[in-house]
Parts: C-alpha cells; sequence; structure tokens
C-alpha cells in the first residue's frame, strides 16, 4: 500500500496500515490557481481591495479598503472573471510534476465566501447587513459564489484534481462570528453550491475552517463534506466531535499551533501522540498541523519524529525533510 491508497483507505473510515501524515508521507498535496486572493507584500488583489503587508513576512496583511461601501453597489460591481485564460497555469504546472500514483491532489478554491464577503464590505457592515441588508447579502454571496462555482469546475475539468479545498473561517474563539442561525440562513446555501459541484463528479471536498464551528458541523456532513481541516483544539471538543461525527466525516490537522510555536520539543511530541492515540482508530484521520505558520526547526522535527514514531509510518515512505524553517505543507 502506497501513501495515496492509505490515505484513501483513511478517508473511507477504514482503519489504514498508518496514520496519514502528508507532510512526512507525500499522501496529499494542494496545487493553486492564479486568482489572487492577496497581493505579497500589499497592493490590489483581483477583488479590487487594497492591502498592506502584515507585520511579518509571511503574515496574511490587512485588507485596507472595502470597495463596496453600501447595496446598491453590488450589482454592477467588476467581479473577476474566472474565466481568464491563464488561470489555471499554476495548477496545471504544479499537478504535471506530481506523482499521482502516490500523491492525492486537492486543488485550492481561494478564499471563502464570508472571507470575501467581508473583505469587500467591512467586517462589521457585513455583520451588520445580515441584519438589516439581508437582500444585499444574498446577492453579494451569490456573486462570489458564482466566481467560486466556476473555479471548481476548472480546477476538475482542466486540472483534473482528485478534489477541492475550500477556505472560510466562520469560527471565533467559542463561537460562531455570526451565529449558527444566520449562517445557516447565508453562508450554508452557497456553500453547498461548492459542494455540489464536487460530488456531481464524485471528487473529494475538504473544507478549512479555523475557530469554532461545532454547531455547524452536522450541516457540514449534510451539504457532502468529506474532510474538515483544522479543528482547531484551543476552541473545539475535538475527541468528543471524533467520537460524534467520525463515523460520517475525517478530520485533518488538530495539532495544536500554540503548541508548535511555544512548546518545546517534548510538548511537540506529546501533543502527536495525543492526536494519534485519541483520533486515528478506524480511520478518518490525518495527522496534521491545525496551521501552516513558521515553526522552529527542531519542532518541526519533533513533528516529524513523533509522526513517524506513533503514526507507525513505514521507513521507505517518509520523505526527506528540507528542514527549513516554516516546512509545513499541509
Amino acid at each position: 500500500m502506497n501513501p495515496k491508497s492509505n490515505l484513501l483507505k483513511a478517508l473511507d473510515h477504514e482503519e489504514p496500515e498508518w496514520v496519514p501524515t502528508p507532510m512526512v508521507d507525500g499522501s496529499m498535496t494542494v496545487v493553486t490557481h492564479d486568482l489572487q486572493e492577496y497581493p505579497p507584500g500589499g497592493g490590489i488583489d483581483d477583488w479590487g481591495v487594497k492591502w498592506k503587508q502584515g507585520e511579518e513576512e509571511s503574515g496574511a496583511g490587512l485588507p485596507i479598503t472595502h470597495p463596496i461601501q453600501n447595496p446598491a453597489e453590488i450589482e454592477d460591481y467588476p467581479f473577476p472573471d474566472p474565466g481568464d485564460t491563464g488561470l489555471m497555469d499554476p495548477a496545471l504546472e504544479a499537478i504535471s510534476s506530481v506523482d499521482r500514483g502516490k500523491t492525492l491532489v486537492f486543488g485550492d478554491n481561494g478564499w471563502g465566501l464570508f472571507e470575501r464577503a467581508w473583505i469587500l464590505v467591512g467586517m462589521d457592515r457585513f455583520l451588520m447587513w445580515m441584519y438589516r441588508e439581508p437582500e444585499a447579502v444574498d446577492m453579494l454571496l451569490g456573486k462570489i459564489a458564482e466566481v467560486k462555482v466556476k473555479i471548481t469546475e476548472r480546477l476538475i475539468d482542466e486540472v483534473g484534481v482528485d478534489g477541492v479545498r475550500y477556505g472560510d473561517d466562520w469560527g471565533g474563539e467559542s463561537e460562531l462570528m455570526m451565529g449558527p442561525d444566520l449562517w445557516r440562513k447565508f453562508i450554508k446555501p452557497r456553500q453547498k453550491l461548492l459542494y455540489d459541484a464536487c460530488n456531481e463528479e464524485v471528487k473529494l471536498v475538504m473544507q478549512h475552517a479555523d475557530g469554532h464551528i461545532e454547531e455547524v458541523i452536522p450541516d457540514l456532513i449534510e451539504m457532502g463534506l468529506d474532510l474538515l481541516n483544522p479543528l482547531q483544539p484551543e476552541c473545539n471538543d475535538v475527541e468528543s466531535v471524533k467520537r460524534e461525527y467520525g463515523a460520517r466525516l475525517s478530520f485533518h490537522g488538530t495539532v495544536s499551533s500554540r503548541v508548535l510555536d511555544k512548546g518545546t520539543t517534548s510538548e511537540v511530541r506529546s501533543e502527536v501522540e495525543i492526536r494519534v492515540d485519541k483520533l486515528s482508530t478506524g480511520g478518518g484521520y490525518v495527522l496534521a498541523p491545525a496551521h501552516a505558520y513558521s515553526y522552529s526547526e527542531e519542532n518541526i522535527k519533533a513533528f516529524r519524529d513523533a509522526a513517524v514514531e506513533y503514526g507507525r509510518i513505514p521507513d521507505k515512505w517518509v520523505r526527506k525533510s528540507s528542514n527549513k524553517k516554516g516546512d509545513i505543507e499541509l
């Protein structure tokens, strides 16, 4: 059994030979398109939002303009064209060097509906519109979803990915930012359109969603989600979620970025051991850091070594690490 077949077995909720760990065994990779969600170093993205660089070089930066100021501007706003020639070139180039027999390939769809909406409008204004301007919220999310569905279709049809990864941060430290009722009213119907575009082609659906999201996990399963990332351990009861939903949903991540960032190598090893012990039985678990931040070389090595030991990864499938700071891919 190779890394891809072992991963697929886990995603089918069967006991794999070892715990799939993409940054160690190369079982999964992600390719990206060229629609710019955030311009490195600052500038204007392809959605018309101006950004400034974050304090750290690797930071995501901050939007400093919100070009849609009132509902009347949505209808004629110049949304990006997902049909642009060359948009899939980076994904096509990246996938050409992947051994498809050994590695599962996800296409990254880009930032999510909620994120892109509030970046265009402003967080406070968009949350207020959910109460006061529901028709405007419907229209804006619909326009964004049209772009995202087309990108999904192109990733599947032109690039030939095995699945699509969606990203959207709905949760805060202890609750959904807009609450479960508004999430179900506004986000769920459009998010399901994105999942449907994958499920109709029998492709895997992966969702990144930071923060506390436990209340909507049953909805995500109902919508057709296969793999949830990162199930952030600081914000969710990961063991309870695994017990309740682990037969119907797989999980990717859960290794605390706080421990990886600030912990000792012993604490990193312990964190990996706990996640493997509590989450991997019966499949449905992919071991990975909760976030791909820049960690110390020592803690990266501790993660890898612990993954090999506790996850029982065969030596022949252990990829060499470049041992560079931040060498965390998935």
